[in-house]
């Protein structure tokens, strides 16, 4: 059954843009057939999303376009005023997503790797993903791990707390690992309308009840 990955593109030059999604489309045409095998039914939908300015904005559009990972240029301001990188997207959205998959294409790969602190892991050269089959494939195939990774993650902490919540109030224990379990799923939603960990902490156990409404809300959103 076809599965359908939704891929945001981030570049100031719209031509680099047309090119990664016809790169994209050729999904992992070329790998081995242990990997066709694997993943050949995971498909990518892609969408542009508008450079702006302002940081906060794009990660507002990133949200709200609910997406499952985003590709983003390491120099976004050669066509376009930008006082911000692809790497500063990147950690920034990190910061309001939990374990949101990134992963930046570069041309300035001994400027990158000398001037700023990455995950090697999530970049690859630009001009090697376009012309090397090779290099596309390893994208891809990260791309959908790590997409995977992330959802399962998100899986295995909605069935623990939902495990768990009939048994709120009965143990601190317990009470603790509601409150970091549903941290941890309001960060992988929205960070940015995450509670404060410090103020879930403090929440007393007649507000329990309220904080148990909130999280229906957030396995409701799933």
């Amino acid at each position: 059954m076809e599965k359908i990955l939704k891929i945001g593109i981030v570049d100031d030059d719209s031509s680099k843009v047309t090119q990664i999604m016809s790169r994209l489309m050729q999904g992992i045409e070329g790998a081995s057939p242990e990997k066709r095998e694997k993943y050949s039914h995971y498909k990518f939908d892609t969408v542009e999303i508008e450079l702006k300015e302002d940081l906060n904005e794009m990660i507002r559009d990133v949200m709200e376009n609910k997406l499952d990972c985003l590709l983003v240029d390491y120099k976004l301001s050669s066509y376009q005023n930008v006082d911000y990188t692809g790497i500063e997207l990147a950690k920034a959205l990190e910061r309001e997503l939990y374990d949101f998959p990134v992963f930046v294409l570069t041309s300035y790969d001994d400027d990158l790797f000398s001037n700023e602190i990455y995950n090697a892991y999530q970049v690859f050269d630009f001009a090697r993903y376009l012309n090397e089959e090779q290099e596309r494939v390893e994208l891809h195939f990260k791309m959908i791990e790590q997409i995977l990774k992330t959802q399962k993650q998100k899986e295995n902490w909605e069935r623990e707390l939902r495990s768990l919540l009939p048994l709120a109030g009965t143990s601190e224990e317990i009470d603790s690992r509601i409150l970091d379990l549903d941290s941890k799923l309001e960060k992988s939603i929205d960070g940015s309308h995450a509670l404060p960990d410090k103020i879930k902490k403090d929440l007393s156990s007649n507000k329990l009840s309220e904080l148990l409404d909130k999280i229906d809300e957030i396995l409701k959103k799933e």
